[in-house]
């Protein structure tokens, strides 16, 4: 079995590679041989999603780009974050959310996240200025290169949920479906 991860991004390749070890261990019936290669899927979304739509798309995007791309693949995996605006209590908050498309040729399942609600000054900086929260979360820190390291979830959150584990949990919901087609499929526990 071949996983293909659509990215080239070292924190989304580990976390989707642990996360799905994890999967299968849980699921002992599996097939235990499973190989993972990457690729750099071409998409149209861009570089900075900033709405919910655009994260979803990228993650579809890259999983299936990944799947007709790499030979011999049977699982494409695509990863995408961003941040989207939410609309409630009649103000706008913006929220960072990681999404994961997991597609076996067949069927394809979304898994996300924790959303996580921004700062005022990210959400006008990103949405107000058009600037990448790469680029201010490295000036907020006073770190370099924070997006390869804990990312915007570490920074904010104080390492409780670092941009690894977000996409830990985000690939376990994706590939829960997946593995788990007895439960899906017929609606029951077993």
């Amino acid at each position: 079995m071949l996983v293909g991860i659509g990215t080239e991004n070292k924190i989304k390749t580990t976390a989707c590679i642990n996360a799905i070890k994890q999967v299968w261990k849980q699921n002992d019936r599996l097939e235990t041989d499973i190989g993972f290669s990457t690729i750099s899927p071409k998409i149209s979304v861009p570089e900075m999603p900033l709405t919910l739509e655009e994260i979803r798309e990228g993650a579809c995007q890259r999983a299936l780009y990944t799947y007709d791309n790499l030979e011999n693949c049977t699982i494409g995996m695509g990863m995408e974050g961003g941040v989207f605006l939410f609309e409630h209590s009649g103000k706008s908050d913006a929220y960072l959310q990681n999404w994961v498309y997991a597609y076996d040729g067949r069927y394809g399942y979304f898994g996300s996240s924790p959303a996580l609600t921004l700062p005022v000054f990210l959400k006008h900086a990103l949405y107000d200025e058009k600037r990448e929260l790469s680029e201010v979360i490295d000036e907020f820190s006073g770190k370099s290169d924070v997006r390869s390291n804990e990312g915007a979830f570490g920074i904010l959150t104080k390492n409780l949920i670092t941009r690894y584990d977000s996409f830990v949990s985000a690939v376990i919901c994706a590939m829960t479906p997946l593995v788990s087609k007895a439960i899906y499929s017929k609606g029951r526990l077993r």
